[in-house]
This record gives structure tokens, sequence and C-alpha cells, in this order.
């Protein structure tokens, strides 16, 4: 390949990668309003929100739809801002976990799973205690690294909305058992 070919390449995977990021970066901002206006009980606001991301298109590139990408980060950052603040031998992000994961619906579950398992599977970014290791094997270790949780090309507006509402009540959910954690 001659040289400017490559150049040329290069420049057009960068747009994309940038195209890509600013969908979930934009499906994450709407979610982060979703999630707030949920918890402030403003459903049909949150609905609203929830409906918006679920139209953004299915981006092959990335393997999947920005509001389904972005309400499972916004898990994700819930999750490890809980276990990275806590201190090697503090099990109480865990506890959370653990006590609102049996309360989530399926897709909420899968994706509170895969991150925590995920602690384990990617131990070289992640150090768990060996006894959180335990538990978490115990719980989560059948779960994938990446969820399942039905964000396919051929998906509708419908199904991805029902897997965002999921998710955005599953960040709900720990935000709230995190906070009410933090009072006690």
């Amino acid at each position: 390949m001659r040289e400017e070919l490559g150049e040329l390449a290069r420049d057009s995977g960068r747009m994309l990668n940038a195209h890509s990021h600013a969908q979930i970066d934009g499906a994450e901002n709407l979610l982060t309003k979703a999630v707030r206006s949920l918890a402030a009980g403003d459903s049909e606001r949150a609905e609203r929100l929830i409906q918006r991301a679920a139209q953004m298109p299915y981006d092959a590139r990335e393997e999947g739809s920005p509001g389904v990408r972005a309400a499972s980060l916004l898990i994700y950052r819930l999750i490890t801002d809980k276990f990275e603040a806590s201190e090697y031998d503090d099990t109480r992000w865990l506890d959370v976990v653990l006590k609102v994961h049996s309360r989530l619906d399926a897709s909420g579950r899968a994706e509170v799973a895969s991150v925590v398992h995920g602690f384990v599977l990617q131990d070289a970014f992640f150090t768990v205690s060996a006894a959180e290791k335990r538990r978490i094997q115990q719980v989560f270790g059948g779960a994938p690294l990446e969820a399942e949780l039905g964000d396919v090309p051929d998906s509708t507006v419908q199904q991805r909305r029902e897997i965002i509402r999921s998710l955005v009540r599953a960040a709900v959910a720990l935000g709230a058992a995190y906070a009410a954690d933090a009072e006690t």
C-alpha cells in the first residue's frame, strides 16, 4: 500500500472513531439525565430521554447501539468508581452490588454480573482481595466479560428501549444503594 493511502486509511479510521464516540457520549448525556429524572421521580421525562437514546441506530463498527453502550457505561462507572475508591479489604462496594443485583430484572442482572466478574477476569487491571474474588466467583462466576443483552444489528427501537430502561433502572438502584451505604 502506498504511504499516502495508508495515511488516508488512518484518517478515515480516526474520523469513524470520533463519530462513534460522539454518538456514545451523546447517548450517555441523555441517559445521565434519565437516571437523575428517574431518581427524582420524573419517570415521564426519563422515558422520553430513554426513547431518544434508543432511537440512535446500531453502529456496526462498534457492534452495538450507542444507547445500550452508554447505559452499560453508566453501570460500569458506578461500580468501578466505588470499587476503586474502596480500601483493599473494604467489601462494602461488593455488599451493595450483591444486595441490589438480586432485585434487578434480567438485563440489569446480566450487566452488573459482567461488570463485577470482569474485575476477576481482568485481574491485570483490577486488584480484588481473595475474599472478594471468592464471593464474585460464587455469585457471578459464569458471567461473560460482556453481557449478551440482545443489542444486535436488527434490534428494534422498542427492544433497545427495553434494554436501556433496564440498565437505567439498575443504575438508579445502584446509585441509591451506594448513597444509603455512605450514610451509614
